[in-house]
Formats: C-alpha cells, structure tokens, sequence
C-alpha cells in the first residue's frame, strides 16, 4: 500500500473518532448521569440517599439572657449567643415503600445526633448553664391569648399548677436539659386548671418526652433517634430524571390544608431537599419542601464558587417578604395580618407561638433587631446557602441555617408578664451543614478527571486527523507529479572499429535526445 493512502487511512479513523467522540460523547454522558442520580432500588445513589454515609453538621446556639430580671420591668432584652454546641447528626429514612406504576417511593424520616465536644466552641458542654425563656411557659400563654383571650386567667391558673408556681418565666437550666432532658411537667396535679390542660396534653403528646404520667419538655430530645410518623413519599427519577426526589405526597395527601386556599401555599414544590435532579444550571432555582416549616422555599442563584477545586454554583435563600410579595401573600395569618419582611409564623404549622427568620434578624425588617440588644447579622454566617456541582448536582456545601423566635408584650392578665416591653425575642438557632469529604470529592474530581481526558482527545483526534489527511492530499499530489515527469537518461557507448581496422572514436557522452541544430548565420 502506497504512504499516502496509509497516512490517509490512520488519518480518516482518527478524524471518524474525534467526531464520535466530539458527537456521541455528550449525549451519552448525559444519559449515564441521569441514571447515576435515579432512585432505583440497589443503585449506590439510593442506599445513600436511604441512609446518608456520613454525619451532617448539627449546630445550636442558644441565647443567654443577660438582664432577665430587668426585663420583667420592662426594660429592652439584652442577649448572649452562646454556641456552637456541635453534634454529629445522623440521617435515614426508614420504611421505603417503593411503587413502580407511578414511579414514587414512599418513606419516614429518623435522625440520631449525638455531641460532638471537639467541634463544639472552645470549653464549652452541654452542661454549662444558661438563663432561658421556659419556652412551654411562654408558649402556652401567648397562644391562649392568640386563640382564647378571655382564657388567660385560666392558664395562669394552670401553669401555677403543672410547674409550680414559677415567678419568672426566665429559668436557670442547662444547654443539656433544655435541648434533650427535658424541663418537668407535672401531671399528676388534681386541680381543675392542670387537669385540663393534661388532658389537652395527652391527646397529642408526640412533641413531649414521657415521665410515668408526668412529662419533659425539651426542644430535641423527643425526635433523638425517633422514628418520625409522617410519610412523605417522593418521585424516584427513573422515568423522568427531572422528576427525582420531587415531593407528591406528605401525611397520605397530594397538598397541605394549613395555609389560604388563595395562591399556592398549600401545593408541595420541589423535592425533599436531600436529592436534586442531575443538570442544574444558574437560571433554574432549587426548590425544596420543609415539613417542619410546612411550606417550599426557594433558592436562587448568587453566583460562581469553588469549592475544594471543583467549580460549582452558589444557591441562597431568604424567607421574603409575606406583605408584598403576591406568591407567598397566601402565608399572612389572616389577609390584614402579614408578617413584616423576614419573618415567618410557624404557628399554623407546628400550633406553637413561634415566629422564625434567618439567625439574627439577618435579612428582616430593621424594626425587630433595634428591639433587642446582641445580635450582629452577618451575611457570610447567617444566610441560607447551597454549592453545588451544576452538572452532577451534588452539593459540595450548604448551610440551612434557621432562628426560632417568641414574640414578647405586656400581658395584663399575666402577672409574670404584666410589665413586659414588645420585642420579638430571640430563642435559639440551628445550621445544619455540610461540606463534602475529601473521599467523595476525590470520586467527584476522578469523574471529571475522565471527563477531561476525553474532551482533550476528541480535539486531539480531530486535529490529527485534519492533518494526517492533509498530509496525505500532499504525499497524494506529489506521486502524481513524480509519475508525470520524463526521465532523462545518460549513455556511455563503447568504442567501435572503422574501416581500416582502427578504432572509431565517439564523443565520450551524448545526450539521447539533442535539440535541434542552429541554421547557419545568412550574410546578406
């Protein structure tokens, strides 16, 4: 076989696959992604989307009233943030319920933290102590004043029985007893008062820890390693990869009933919040369902990250502004009553005077931090953020970061409360985080490690192949021109013998063909 045709053979087969790879490559890359991030039963992603490998970040900060007792007088709070108080949190979900006609599974959450002393601030355990609102206290006075005004005599009546007659609702107790013991609730009490607001307790007790006939009340204790009841079933991504993890169901029903019937309130939008579909690009948000918050929240693109060398997209979140923003309007407690910006009550959700925003006040009206001393919002440390990797969309780090809040008032039938100032008072608030290990990044990086290799060999292919092509049009053109061109040939004759027996001489070489002989000059 001639060079040229060899040259343009290899150059040919290198082109060809430079364009495979250059065509065929991205379309089947984007399909083995999609199926990388389904929920299909004995696919890695599921077992790890069933039971998280690793342990999210769990932080608490609880603030310590510093002038409680002046408080009582009326005085402005003065607060303490004191945290974190770091624990390993330990995330599944248990139950799974798969059902392949309508590609869903149905689960129920459980989450286990436990300390984590070296991650914790300097110093600082869990037994260290603190001066708190009693939260049940403060909670069960302000929703009879919110549901049964009439009736805060009564609850009075009933607080000076189950919790013995307290003179503050400010308590001396420990980050310990009040995150996971418990503060006690007596039930055994005879009393017209307490024995009804007992039996109020006993007909849904689920948010309380069990004593006998007694009860604890404390802010995570009864959810520690708990099985949580409500079901929430979820689309598994094998039949449209856009749909995975996308909420359809929550408690056995396709939409809530606690908010306004006017607007969406009420529909679920987005997915879990633990799984998002492969191909997430800055003009898409990233929607996720709360069932502690009993609504979606949406988080919109910020702008281009790093995170540990992989390029990735910054998400963030705030709670809006329920008084002017028509889409979450349906959220006011009744149509004349909307929260101002930044604030969110969660009482239609959880039946507890509690009023969230984003830690310290950040991104809430001016009007409710000049109400309370100690609070510095700070973008970098109190926003909603998410990263993540656009084309796999695996969040590299996040931060759901989120303060929980009792409003404060003069309550003139509530002795302990009678001479109170009006703030939105700070209680406690939590981030739970995550930045990837370096294990996982390592896979993430090894897949766009193949991912660069081939993008350099399709334009190395397509390259060599255009110029082993080239090269062999010209191998190709100069054979051409070499089979056109005369070959000229020199001879050098022997010598021959004349007619008188000598030899004849010939000139020593003589071209084959001679060019035709110069006429002779013509004198005229």
């Amino acid at each position: 076989m001639l060079l040229h045709m060899k040259v343009g053979i290899a150059g040919s087969i290198l082109f060809f696959l430079g364009f495979l790879l250059f065509s065929a490559f991205p379309p089947f890359l984007k399909s083995q992604v999609k199926k990388a991030v389904r929920l299909k039963k004995g696919e890695d992603i599921r077992d790890m989307w069933e039971k998280t490998p690793f342990p999210l970040d769990f932080r608490i900060y609880l603030f310590n009233i510093t002038n409680a007792d002046q408080i009582k007088t009326g005085a402005k709070p003065i607060v303490q943030e004191v945290g974190p108080f770091f624990y390993d949190e330990w995330k599944e979900k248990v139950d799974c319920d798969d059902n392949d006609a309508d590609d869903t599974v149905e689960y129920s959450n459980k989450a286990t933290w436990i300390f984590n002393p070296g991650k914790s601030a300097p110093g600082l355990t869990e037994d260290v102590e603190l001066v708190l609102p009693h939260i049940m206290i403060l909670g069960m006075i302000l929703t009879t004043v919110r549901e049964k005004p009439g009736m805060v005599g009564l609850a009075a009546k009933a607080i000076d029985s189950i919790f013995h007659k307290p003179d503050s609702i400010f308590i001396k107790t420990t980050a310990r007893q009040i995150l996971w013991d418990g503060l006690p609730v007596d039930c055994s009490v005879k009393d017209f008062a307490g024995s009804a607001v007992c039996s109020l307790l006993r007909e849904d007790d689920s948010a309380l820890i069990k004593d006998g006939e007694n009860y604890r009340f404390a802010l995570f204790g009864h959810k520690n390693g708990t099985v949580i009841p409500d079901r929430i079933k979820v689309k598994r991504g094998i039949k449209n990869y856009l749909d995975v993890g996308v909420v359809t169901e929550f408690k056995g029903e396709p939409k809530l009933s606690v908010w306004s019937e006017e607007g969406t309130c009420n529909e679920f939008n987005g997915t879990d919040s633990t799984i998002f579909h492969a191909y997430l690009y800055s003009n898409e948000d990233v929607v996720s369902f709360t069932p502690d918050l009993c609504r979606s929240l949406s988080t919109r693109y910020q702008r281009p990250t790093k995170i540990k060398g992989i390029k990735t997209n910054r998400y963030s979140a705030d709670l809006g502004d329920m008084s002017s923003d028509p889409e979450i309007k349906c959220l006011c407690p009744a149509p004349d009553k909307c929260l101002k910006k930044g604030l969110f009550d969660l009482y239609p959700c959880i039946k507890a005077p509690i009023i969230a925003t984003l830690p310290h006040f950040y991104l809430t009206a001016e009007e409710y931090l000049t109400q309370v001393d100690g609070l510095n919002p700070m973008e970098e440390k109190h926003q909603i953020f998410l990263d993540f990797e656009p084309i796999t969309a695996t969040p590299l780090a996040a931060g759901k970061r989120l303060q929980f809040n009792m409003m404060i008032f003069p309550i003139e039938k509530f002795k302990l409360m009678k001479t109170f100032p009006t703030a939105l008072l700070p209680l406690f608030w939590v981030e739970e985080g995550l930045v990837l290990g370096d294990e996982y990044v390592k896979q993430l990086k090894g897949v766009f490690k193949v991912f660069t290799i081939i993008k350099i060999m399709k334009y190395l292919f397509l390259t060599l192949g255009v110029g082993l092509c080239g090269a062999a049009g010209g191998l190709y053109y100069k054979f051409q021109q070499s089979a056109q061109k005369l070959d000229i040939t020199k001879i050098t004759p022997k010598a021959a013998p004349n007619t008188n027996g000598q030899e004849k001489k010939w000139p020593t070489s003589v071209s084959t063909i001679q060019t035709p002989t110069a006429p002779p000059t013509v004198d005229a």
